[in-house]
């Protein structure tokens, strides 16, 4: 279970900065993944995986926080999940328009 939102940092306009741990394993999510039959490619230095659905659209997940964004990760709003299950089943393949969702930035 993911624990509670914790300050990291204030950013250089002052705003405060909290972040959400998944506490999930890399081996735990790609264990996810692989019995799921989801694609993915790992991007370790980052500490993302690239996914890819059905559709053959990609998905950038961050592990460690459950951040995810559409498509490559620079430069995109990112938005959050609670870990992979929640990515997979609320987002990966149950998209929502992206009016309808909140950006975590």
């Amino acid at each position: 279970m993911p624990s509670e939102y914790k300050y990291v940092r204030t950013n250089s306009k002052g705003v405060r900065i909290y972040r959400r741990d998944t506490n999930e394993s890399l081996e735990f999510v790609q264990d996810y993944l692989e019995k799921n039959n989801i694609e993915y490619e790992e991007r370790l230095g980052a500490t993302m995986l690239y996914l890819y659905n059905k559709k053959g659209e990609m998905y950038a997940y961050y592990w460690t926080t459950g951040r995810w964004c559409k498509g490559k990760a620079i430069s995109h709003k990112h938005y959050g999940s609670k870990g992979i299950d929640d990515f997979v089943c609320r987002f990966f393949n149950n998209p929502k328009k992206k009016d309808d969702e909140r950006p975590d930035v």
